[in-house]
C-alpha cells in the first residue's frame, strides 16, 4: 500500500508419498495402518501488507505493536503414522481404536521482542517515535513438534432388547491429543479433549435423538508483553452441548418435528492464566448462547 512496497512470489513443490495397509485378523476384527507426508502452507496474509504501524496517540500496552509478517516463511511438513483396529458387530454395529503420532518440521512460531536500532533502520522508521514498542512477527520453528492422540468409536443397534424397545441406536465417540516438543507452546487452539456421545430411538411413526457434545479446556494464543510472565496463554473453558430432536409422521407425506440446540444453556468461559495467576484473577469474559427451539411441518410431494 505504500510505493516502496515489495513483491513477494512463492512456490511448494513437494512430493506426498503414502501408505495404507490392512489386515483381516479375524472375520469381524480388521487391524489398518498408514504413513503419510503433509504439508501447511502459511496464510495468503503473510505476503501482504508487510509492515503494520500502532497508532501513536494511543497509550504503549501490549496490544500496540509494531506487526511484521515474515514474507520469508516456510511452509511446514508432517510425517503421520497411524493405527486403527475396527471390531465389527455381528448384526449392526462397530467398535474402533486407533492411535497416530504426527511430527511437524518447520511449524509456525511467533515471537515478541523490543524494536532494536537495526531493525527501525531497516525500515526506516524513527527511533523517537516506534523506539518505545514491541514488534511481533512469525518464523518456522527450528525443533520438532510432535502430537500424539487417541481415538474411540463405537456404535450399535440394540437388537437385542426385547420387542418393545427395538430401534434402539446407540454411539459414542472420544479423541485425546497432546502436542509435545520445544516449541509445543506455539502449537495452540487443538482441543486436548472432545467427544460425544447419544441415543436415538426410530419406529415408522417417529423418531428421537439425544445427543450430548462435550470439549475439554482449551489453550489458545499465547499472550506476551512487558510485565507478563512467560507461559501466560489464552484459555477457552470446558463445555458440554446437549440436542433433542423429534419427529413424528402425521400421514405418510406430513410430519411434524422438534429441534432442542443447547439444552440448559450452557456457556463458554475465556480465561487468561499464567503460571502465578490465582484462580479468582483468570476470568475474563463470559460467551452465552442461549438454547434455541425450532419446531416446524414438513411434506414430501
Amino acid at each position: 500500500f505504500l510505493d516502496r512496497g515489495y513483491q513477494a512470489e512463492k512456490e511448494y513443490l513437494r512430493l506426498f508419498p503414502n501408505l495404507n495397509a490392512s489386515y483381516n485378523v479375524r472375520d469381524n476384527l480388521i487391524a489398518r495402518a498408514s504413513y503419510y507426508l503433509s504439508v501447511g502452507r502459511p496464510d495468503f496474509n503473510q505476503y501482504m501488507n508487510g509492515l503494520t504501524l500502532p497508532d501513536t496517540d494511543l497509550p504503549v500496552t501490549t496490544a500496540t505493536r509494531i506487526s511484521v509478517n515474515n514474507v520469508g516463511i516456510k511452509a511446514w511438513s508432517a510425517k503421520t503414522i497411524k493405527v486403527r483396529f475396527e471390531y465389527y458387530f455381528d448384526r449392526v454395529g462397530q467398535v474402533s481404536l486407533g492411535a497416530f503420532q504426527r511430527d511437524f518440521k518447520n511449524f509456525f512460531g511467533s515471537v515478541v521482542f523490543p524494536a532494536t536500532p537495526e531493525f527501525l533502520e531497516l525500515y526506516d522508521l524513527d527511533p523517537t517515535v516506534y523506539g518505545r514498542y514491541d514488534v511481533s512477527t512469525n518464523f518456522n520453528l527450528r525443533t520438532t513438534v510432535r502430537m500424539t492422540g487417541l481415538e474411540f468409536d463405537y456404535k450399535q443397534a440394540l437388537t437385542f432388547l426385547p420387542p418393545w424397545a427395538r430401534g434402539v441406536q446407540v454411539f459414542a465417540n472420544a479423541s485425546a491429543q497432546r502436542a509435545t516438543g520445544d516449541g509445543a507452546d506455539n502449537f495452540s487452539g487443538y482441543i486436548p479433549r472432545s467427544g460425544s456421545w447419544g441415543i436415538s430411538l426410530s419406529r415408522p411413526k417417529f423418531n428421537v435423538k439425544l445427543n450430548w457434545n462435550y470439549r475439554g479446556r482449551q489453550r489458545r494464543g499465547v499472550v506476551t508483553g512487558r510485565s507478563i510472565e512467560p507461559g501466560t496463554y489464552n484459555w477457552g473453558s470446558k463445555r458440554l452441548f446437549r440436542d433433542i430432536y423429534a419427529d413424528y409422521a402425521l400421514r405418510k407425506n406430513i410430519g411434524v418435528f422438534a429441534s432442542l440446540r443447547n439444552v440448559g444453556d450452557a456457556t463458554e468461559d475465556f480465561e487468561i492464566a499464567g503460571p502465578s495467576t490465582p484462580p479468582h484473577a483468570q476470568f475474563r469474559q463470559r460467551q452465552d448462547y442461549g438454547s434455541a427451539c425450532i419446531l416446524g411441518l414438513k411434506g414430501r410431494f
